[in-house]
């Protein structure tokens, strides 16, 4: 069985009905809500782009039950304590329901850097460079959220319990990373090295029995829910190892096919 979780474009709907489609998606069954990080909305196809975390927060006062979290928190956009400090936030506010998308940004020239060249922020311009920074973030994430950290580090805020940190990924690198350091990895389905990438990280975590999401993500298509009628995509992404799939609403939020979807998911 599947996991299905939804995600919206938060520059493409007010506010009302973001709330609205994560009141939705928790009533229909769906795991996980997310959103996304940007600064720009052009990036994502939208007139403007609110604030991930700020957003999430909102969404924790609103809802009760559904998990939620950043697809993905970009590292390179904020200081890691920052990130650590707002994943830490939300899994106070939410009363355990973060779960910390990351990712390792953009490489420069691309339509997705674009954000951050408009207003002069220089984006790590080598892979490895990339890599570093993502690594460096769950280092002091790791650290930070210790219980047994330094004691000069006491009064920083730590979420209890730990929320789980899945990774955006888009090459084997980084999916080994994932298997290293997180507890998941999330990878564009269409992606023509979306399969390579699971592999390689069901093979970095060999072994190891301990939980770990192996997710993709989809646009949203009511025909990936149906129980009568196998989807051969579902079938596809079940032979690669995949355990849950997340449904994109990316040009606007269909609350009533939202709805829908619980015909499906409380089967």
């Amino acid at each position: 069985m599947f996991t299905f979780d939804l995600q919206v474009n938060p520059g493409n709907a007010p506010w009302p009905l973001i709330a609205d489609a994560a009141r939705a998606a928790e009533a229909a069954g769906f795991d996980t809500f997310w959103t996304a990080d940007h600064l720009a909305g052009q990036v994502m196809s939208a007139p403007s782009m609110p604030e991930c975390f700020t957003t999430l927060g909102a969404l924790a006062a609103v809802t009760s039950s559904i998990r939620l979290g950043p697809l993905v928190a970009n590292a390179a956009n904020r200081m890691a304590v920052i990130t650590a400090n707002a994943a830490a936030t939300l899994q106070h506010i939410s009363g355990g329901r973060c779960v910390l998308g990351l990712g390792a940004g953009s490489a420069p020239n691309t339509k997705w850097s674009a954000e951050r060249r408009a207003v002069g922020v220089e984006q790590p311009p080598t892979m490895a460079q990339r890599h570093r920074v993502l690594l460096d973030t769950l280092d002091l994430i790791d650290e930070l959220w210790s219980t047994t950290r330094r004691a000069d580090l006491a009064t920083f805020i730590a979420p209890s319990p730990r929320p789980p940190i899945v990774l955006g990924v888009n090459s084997t690198a980084l999916s080994r990373i994932a298997a290293q350091r997180t507890d998941g990895m999330n990878v564009c389905a269409s992606a023509d090295f979306a399969q390579e990438v699971v592999a390689a990280a069901v093979q970095e975590r060999g072994t190891d029995t301990r939980p770990f999401i192996v997710s993709v993500w989809e646009h949203f298509d009511e025909a990936l829910l149906r129980t009568d009628v196998l989807d051969e995509r579902i079938e596809r992404w079940r032979s690669w190892g995949v355990n849950r799939v997340i449904l994109l609403m990316f040009r606007g939020v269909d609350v009533a096919a939202i709805e829908r979807a619980g015909a499906h998911l409380h089967r």
